[in-house]
């Protein structure tokens, strides 16, 4: 099942406007702390399996990583979990060019 891609401008898009858009950083620990989209939560992809919970099945996800690769395996791993709005950042960090918290 191929991945829905979003690019920065979507996201950016969705968060000004203030509709419902939860964004989930699999990168490290150290990474996110680099820098990150404002209001991000940090699941590091070799722990979502075990934390899918965390995650709201009903609001429209986002997933980031680097550069797009680990969040298209995020993405496919939670849409094989049932999650129906689940969407990879094309590019990752590497092509945001939103505003970064640290």
């Amino acid at each position: 099942m191929a991945v829905p891609q979003w690019m920065s401008v979507d996201v950016k898009e969705r968060i000004q406007s203030g509709k419902s858009v939860q964004i989930i950083d699999v990168r490290e620990p150290g990474e996110f702390a680099g820098g990150h989209i404002p209001g991000a939560k940090l699941i590091p992809l070799g722990q979502i399996m075990q934390r899918t919970k965390e995650i709201d099945t009903n609001k429209e996800t986002v997933v980031v990583c680097r550069s797009g690769s680990r969040s298209a395996m995020a993405c496919q791993f939670l849409q094989q979990s049932g999650f129906k709005n689940v969407h990879n950042l094309m590019g990752g960090m590497m092509s945001w060019d939103g505003d970064i918290e640290y």
